[in-house]
């Protein structure tokens, strides 16, 4: 027995590490305004003008209402602060995950390492946007998935979130149209196959029908796409398989180790010591890659990895079903797959903590220059969350970041076709007078400046 193998037997909780690491990712995103970044800046003014839900795509419409629920709650307390309301929003981007690694965790603790690789090699391979729809989708399929397969006979628990789960894929994203027929195809093999109380089966017909519903309107969207976004998706997939992202890149490596990791020879070669050692260096330098070579980072690069979240649980399906109709063909492994899993989310939790720290600069530069300019600016120099694909945002960020007597907006740095508002004509400003927003100073800068747009 190698100094290590008792760490492998249990003596050490992989699964609680990779948590914890997880958990310190999100705590520091949402304490960072990190859901403020580019699309979110833009989803959050949206809200705060409307005082209500708001919504942005329809097919896309109850992903958008999960992340806007506290904001809303809170308004309806009377809550008027934005720096409140933005923590409230960040809660609600950031949910999504933990929620549903709960609900597996309740459901399958034996089968959660498969949710630890979803969650690493798709979510957070596409998690730096924190309003991306398809993480809502990919994390409520894997719900859906384990109330399916692995909870026999369903339990009140499964049942109510199965057919929560099916509400929210209802109108989540367009990548049901692929994944919902998976889910109703293993619904009518569950009630064909298995013998439950009445109860029960009507439980799994109202999801399938549910999830039926979220197929057609999936389908309805993909006929009619918006093409903005259609052409983005593509684009980001073609250029992400040409020139992968660093993260993408090592979760391939990591995976294809980790099946290797399945035949005996290699295990006994892998618990050596040195190799043990390596790993954890591997993982480390991996994680912590943002915080020495920032300037190879690209945050805007993980939105088109969102693809990621589809094709990562189609992949993984036929794992799911194997541990469902054939568990003794894996049981031997489980030990590594637990490892392996939770030294991925591990790594792919540190690069997303280190990269937020980097964000949390740049809210830092943002906010001291927005308190100590006057009237519309120009940034000329890099940044790397001014990239030209995202910088039609910054008009947007420079209101819910910079103070409530509004001296300064930041423009974007590069010509762009559309934009929220102008912030070189006042009439188009956002109405945020209920917040306690203040333009008049920054009104005043702009006729001083001759720069106002009728």
């Amino acid at each position: 027995m190698t100094r290590f193998e008792p760490f492998l037997k249990g003596r050490l909780n992989p699964t609680l590490i990779a948590c914890g690491s997880f958990a310190l990712f999100i705590a520091f995103a949402i304490f960072t305004a990190r859901c403020l970044y580019a699309d979110g800046s833009f989803y959050f003014l949206r809200v705060l003008e409307a005082g209500n839900f708001t919504e942005m795509i329809s097919c896309r419409s109850f992903a958008a209402y999960l992340y806007q629920f506290p904001v809303v709650v809170a308004l309806a307390l009377g809550i008027h602060s934005i720096p409140c309301l933005s923590f409230l929003f960040g809660i609600g981007c950031f949910c999504v995950w933990p929620l549903a690694m709960f609900l597996c965790y309740r459901m399958a603790p034996g089968h959660f390492w498969l949710l630890m690789l979803a969650c690493a090699v798709g979510y957070l391979n596409a998690a730096f946007m924190a309003v991306g729809e398809h993480a809502v989708a990919h994390a409520f399929f894997w719900v859906a998935l384990f109330a399916i397969l692995f909870v026999r006979p369903l339990t009140p628990f499964a049942a109510a979130s199965l057919l929560g789960s099916s509400v929210i894929l209802m109108r989540s994203y367009e990548s049901m149209l692929f994944l919902g027929p998976v889910l109703i195809a293993l619904l009518a093999w569950r009630i064909i196959s298995e013998r439950e109380q009445p109860w029960q089966r009507a439980a799994l017909g109202v999801a399938a029908v549910l999830i039926a519903a979220a197929v057609y309107i999936a389908w309805a969207a993909v006929k009619h796409p918006n093409m903005a976004n259609y052409n983005g998706f593509k684009h980001g997939f073609f250029r992400e398989i040409e020139y992968p992202a660093l993260t993408v890149k090592m979760c391939l490596l990591w995976t294809v180790l980790m099946g290797i990791a399945m035949f005996p020879p290699a295990v006994a070669f892998l618990k050596r010591p040195a190799c043990v050692i390596v790993a954890i260096l591997v993982v480390l330098a991996w994680g912590f890659y943002p915080l020495f070579e920032s300037q190879h980072i690209n945050p805007s690069e993980q939105y088109d990895c969102r693809f990621l979240d589809l094709l990562v649980p189609l992949a993984l399906v036929p794992v799911a079903l194997v541990l469902c109709v054939r568990p003794q063909w894996l049981a031997a492994k489980t030990t590594v797959f637990v490892w392996f899993s939770a030294a991925i989310l591990v790594a792919q939790s540190l690069w997303q903590l280190s990269a937020t720290y980097q964000w949390d600069k740049h809210v830092g530069n943002w906010k001291s220059m927005l308190a100590a300019n006057s009237g519309p600016i120009f940034l000329t120099s890099g940044d790397l969350f001014n990239t030209p694909d995202i910088n039609w945002a910054n008009p947007c960020e420079s209101l819910v970041l910079g103070p409530n007597k509004v001296q300064t907006i930041i423009m974007p740095s590069s010509a762009i076709s559309w934009q929220p508002f102008d912030p070189l004509n006042p009439q188009s400003l956002p109405n945020l007078r209920r917040y306690g927003v203040d333009y008049s100073e920054y009104i005043g800068s702009l006729k001083r400046q001759k720069v106002v747009h009728d």
